[in-house]
Order: structure tokens, then sequence, then C-alpha cells
């Protein structure tokens, strides 16, 4: 089938709204059960005394596990049916999240949050659903609505967190991940349509062989990044994952281009347009959203001054000093902010290509950055430099997955886009792993602590802005194309409206 092929009419009895909403709902559990439970790392009591070495391991293990499902739940979607398999994932995640809840040691807490890592791939298999279900000319809003909702979601996520832990108990950051959870998969079964056959992938084998080393590749190589932040990339243990998961990559790679029906189709690398896409969103992962959500938090939290050893103050260059409920409610105001002109971004989107978005984002970037680079000790000026940042940001996020969707079979949406996913939270923990040094580069040395200077501020905003500027240069080079649906027809339209 075409990209452009027409089918027979399809009724649906569903809105647009409705079912976006279902799926923003769906994506927004997801990157919950992310954020809310970062904040158990500073939680006091119970089996949270451990090292953090070990702590972490709540944060790692739903990643790998993430990161490993991915790309197997992607490709299962497209084949059975993405609204079977999203059910499916939600109910395995809320099954986790009971057993964290009531888990007796820490490692039992680890295994639910192994669990609860499938629902990573929602937003794959809801950018499937979006351009199975809608019009060709909703498809682009779907897709940035629901994408741009983890911006908001994590925001808000990290604040609730806060909250359970300060007025209640670790236990109901888990509780409300199993109910929330349970209730996103009733609402997709019971208030979204089966999609038709059309739209999904030939049956035919699965590649289980190839999802599992596509997964372990993956996994191995994120496992190291995330080593390399505590041990340098020096460490033994850091270069035998992150080699091992490449080598592994590269037999996979060989693998999927021997068989019939591979778990992803690699010559989709071949496509002009889906490789720069890749490497765009490689370089923003890397860059605006990798880098930038550090560098955030560094600034909200380094304190403005700090008492001198002459009993005076010192002045930080960097900082603003504010705590972390302080740090949560600016960051869930500026990612609503982000949020609310999703529809903007997608119409754009729809008209332009995903393209421009990319193009608009980066630009953002660059203006917010060197607004803040003004005065990073002044809040008016930050908040300033932020919010245009935030707003960049909803670009990118609706713009990565776009413009992939753009260049790839319906049946093949949510593999591609489940593709684009894993690279972008590879690259971001390359971010994570060597911001940390950039940021430490000539610190302010006061007694036995160090603290961000405006050299190592500069030379972490030199990165981004250059990260945004390589991204600009890759997406000028991408065909202007815009997302074709197999399913659009008039009769479909009269059931099938956006309600304002």
């Amino acid at each position: 089938m075409s990209v452009g092929s027409r089918v027979e009419p399809t009724t649906v009895t569903r809105s647009v709204g409705s079912i976006l909403a279902i799926l923003v709902f769906a994506e927004v559990i997801a990157a919950f059960e992310t954020s809310m439970a970062v904040q158990l790392l500073y939680t006091p009591g119970d089996f949270f005394t451990a090292d953090l070495s070990q702590l972490v391991w709540v944060i790692t293990a739903y990643s790998l596990v993430a990161a490993l499902a991915t790309g197997f739940v992607g490709r299962l979607g497209d084949q059975f049916g993405r609204r079977k398999i999203m059910v499916a994932i939600l109910l395995i995640s809320a099954v986790g999240s009971v057993i964290s809840a009531l888990a007796p040691t820490f490692g039992v807490l680890v295994a639910g949050r192994a669990l609860q890592g499938v629902s990573g791939a929602v937003l794959p298999l809801a950018i499937g659903m979006v351009r199975s279900s809608f019009p060709a000319a909703k498809v682009s809003l779907g897709i940035a609505v629901v994408s741009t909702s983890a911006l908001i979601a994590g925001a808000a996520g990290m604040l609730a967190g806060g909250l359970f832990l300060d007025y209640a108990s670790w236990h109901y950051i888990f509780w409300t991940a199993a109910i929330a959870a349970t209730l996103a998969a009733a609402f997709v079964h019971f208030g979204i349509p089966r999609e038709p056959r059309e739209t999904l992938a030939s049956a035919g084998k699965i590649d289980y062989f190839g999802g599992l080393l596509f997964g372990a590749a993956i996994a191995s190589t994120l496992y190291g990044l995330t080593l390399s932040k505590s041990r340098g990339w020096s460490d033994l243990s850091v270069l035998t994952f992150v080699i091992g998961g490449l080598v592994v990559l590269a037999l996979w790679v060989r693998w999927e281009l021997r068989i019939e029906e591979p778990m992803i189709n690699v010559r989709m690398f071949g496509q002009r347009k889906f490789a720069l896409g890749m490497l765009a969103t490689a370089l923003i992962a890397v860059g605006p959203i990798g880098t930038m959500s550090i560098l955030t938090v560094t600034i909200y939290r380094s304190p403005r001054s700090i008492p001198a050893a002459d009993g005076g103050v010192m002045d930080l260059p960097v900082g603003l000093g504010l705590s972390a409920t302080q740090t949560g409610l600016l960051g869930f105001i500026t990612a609503a902010a982000a949020f609310a002109i999703s529809p903007l971004i997608g119409k754009i989107s729809a008209r332009f290509g995903a393209r421009i978005g990319l193009m608009i984002g980066s630009l953002l970037m660059i203006v917010g950055l060197v607004v803040i680079c003004v005065a990073p000790g002044q809040l008016p000026v930050v908040l300033t430099g932020l919010v245009i940042t935030v707003f960049g940001t909803g670009f990118l996020y609706s713009g990565m997955p776009t413009v992939i969707v753009e260049c790839v079979l319906p049946e093949q949406t949510s593999t591609a886009t489940a593709v684009n996913a894993v690279t972008r939270t590879a690259f971001q923990a390359v971010a994570a792993s060597v911001v940390g040094l950039l940021l430490a580069f000539s610190p302010v040395v006061a007694g036995e602590n160090t603290f961000v200077s405006l050299a190592g501020f500069f030379l972490v905003a030199g990165v981004l802005i250059t990260t945004c500027l390589l991204t600009i240069v890759v997406v000028l080079f991408i065909p202007p194309t815009k997302i074709a649906n197999p399913r659009e027809s008039d009769a479909q339209v009269d059931h099938l409206t956006l309600k304002d």
C-alpha cells in the first residue's frame, strides 16, 4: 500500500477530541511514573537509606526496561493493533506499581519499577493511533499535543512526588500510579475504536530474536552511560557495557538485513529524510533536551550567595537559590505554557511540515539561552529566557516524531517512532554523562565546596547553541513533505471532527 492511497470509509463514533484526551492521559501516566520516582532518591527511612549508587536503580531499572521494550512494543502494535498492546502494557505497568507499593525489600521495589518500564512505549503507540484514527488534517495537531504532554506530565510528576513525600508516604506514589494506569487502560479500551486492518502491518512472523538483540544492545549501552556519570569514561565496566552494547547493535543490524520480516526495518535509514530526522533527534537530545534540562535545575538550585571566609558574603555568578518546591512549581508553570501552545505547534507542522517546527524550536532555544547569558543570577532575566526555551522545547518535542511519521508508511508508524524515542533516550543519557564535566570547568571554589562559574556556564550554553545551529543545518536538508493518511475520506470527517 502506498502512503497516499485511499481506502473505503470506516465509521468512527468517537470524536478526535475525546480520543486525544485519552491518549494524552495515557502518555501523562507514563511520564508521571518516571518523574515521581525521582523523588525517591531523596527519601529518608525505610530502605532508602542505601547509598546513591544503589538507589539509582529505582530510575535505572525503569529506563533499561523502557529501552528494551519500546522497539519491541512498537512493532507488536503495528502488527496486532496499537490499542490492544497499549492496554496490555498499561496493565503490566499497574501490576508493577502495586508490587513496588507493597515491596518488603528494596530489591522487590526495583523489580516492580522494572515492570513499570514497559509504559515507556506508550508514546510510539499513541502516535500510531493518532495517525490511524485521525483525519489527515488533524494528525500533526494530535502528534504535537500527545508529544508535548510529556513535558507537563514530567514537571507535574516531580511536584506531586514531592508533595506525597512531604505530607504522606512514598507508598502513595506507587498506589497513585497503579490506579492511574488502570484507569488509562480502561479509557483506551472502551474509549478508542479498534483500528482498521488496513492501517496495520500485514500478518507475518515476529522477529523476536531481533527484538531481543535490539533491546539488549540499547539497554547495555544506556547502562554504561549511566555508570559513566559516577565512574568516569575510563572505568572498565563503563567501557565494557558501552562497547559491548555497540557491538551487539552492529550484530543486530546485520541480522535485520538478512531476514525477510525484521522486527525493525533498518533499511528505513537508507531514506534521506528518515536518516536526517534521526540525526536531528540525536542533536536535539544531546543539546536542547538533555543538557538544557540539567542546566535549568542547576540554575534554579545553585545558591545566589554563600558565606565568605572573612565573615562576609560571596555573591555567585550563576544560580537563583530556589528551594525544591519553588523549582517544581516553576518547572510545572513553564511546561504548562509549552503544552498550551501545542495546538499552534500542530497547525504549523500541518501547514508547513515538521522541519519548520524543528527550525523554530531551535531558534527559540538560541534566543532563550542568549537572554539567560545576560544575567544567569537574576530571576526576571532567567525566567524570561527559560520561558522562551520551554516554548522551543515544545516545538522540538513535537517535531522529532512528526518528521519521522512524515516519511514512513502508516503500518510502520509505531515502530519508526519507537526507534526515534530510543534514539532520543540514548543521546539524552550521553548529555547527562557529559554536562557535569562541562559545568565543572573552572569552578568557583569556596572551601571544600565548588560552584558553577561563568566560564563553565558559558561553555555549556555554547555547546547548546552549537547543537541548535547544527540541528537547523541538518533540518535544511530534510525534504519538505507532509503526513499522508490512508484513512482520509469525507465520510470519516463527518464522524470524526475536532471539538474546539
